[in-house]
């Protein structure tokens, strides 16, 4: 528990420092590679076969990311594309080792609860026990903050749970391919981040290999036919 409850922190961690060095979309997009890393970790660490499915996806998320790391011209900070990087290996990490041991059979509840209580540990060192602790100092800052442990924390867990009980967890997360799509809109939109051509193709590559790692557990491609068939 405090080893994935350090991981889940770090994820965050990294994440959020990688927003200092690059558009929020872009680290967003990079970070929903966490799918692919997954595949390649269990083919790696536990022997699992790895299909041409997942060899494809693994080919087109690097392309994406390269597009993505070239994009309008200027090249990104690799500082920011390594924290990011590092950001979905941790949570990779994390799900790999819930999944693998004995915390398998702990009620969600009672693993995010722990996990983010082992975690806390992360930020209480980086604040010195506290003593860089600042209060909130506007109303507006608190509006932020009280936002951000609201709606992209405790309302995306909850339904997130109540979405996998009504559809499954495979449709789930396909649609979870739209979090860096809205992250890329309101990056545009709303804090006028560039958007190119070069950009939005790389997106499509790593939503294609995302899509293609979650949908082969449930869909299976026999090459060159190329035809689809479930799963037994």
């Amino acid at each position: 528990l405090a080893v994935m409850g350090l991981l889940f922190s770090f994820s965050s961690l990294f994440l959020f420092e990688s927003y200092n060095h690059m558009d929020a979309g872009i680290a967003s997009t990079i970070l929903f590679l966490y799918p692919v890393l997954v595949a390649v970790i269990m083919a790696v660490g536990f022997h699992e076969k790895v299909s041409r499915i997942t060899m494809l996806s693994i080919l087109l998320a690097f392309t994406g990311i390269a597009m993505l790391y070239k994009g309008g011209g200027e090249t990104l900070s690799f500082l920011g594309v390594a924290l990011v990087f590092l950001s979905s290996l941790c949570y990779a990490v994390y799900i790999v080792g819930v999944n693998r041991s004995s915390l398998r059979g702990l009620p969600t509840e009672k693993l995010t609860f722990y996990a983010l209580l082992f975690g806390l540990s992360v930020y209480v060192v980086r604040l010195r026990f506290c003593a860089d602790l600042q209060a909130i100092p506007t109303l507006g800052l608190w509006i932020n903050a009280v936002s951000l442990a609201l709606f992209p924390t405790i309302v995306s867990l909850v339904t997130m749970a109540a979405a996998i009980r009504a559809i499954g967890s495979t449709p789930t997360a396909i649609l979870g391919a739209l979090e860096p799509l809205t992250a890329l809109f309101f990056g545009v939109v709303v804090f006028g981040e560039r958007l190119t051509p070069r950009i939005v193709l790389g997106v499509v590559l790593i939503l294609a290999a995302v899509t293609l790692i979650i949908a082969g557990r449930s869909l299976h491609i026999p090459f060159p036919h190329l035809r689809f068939r479930r799963a037994r």
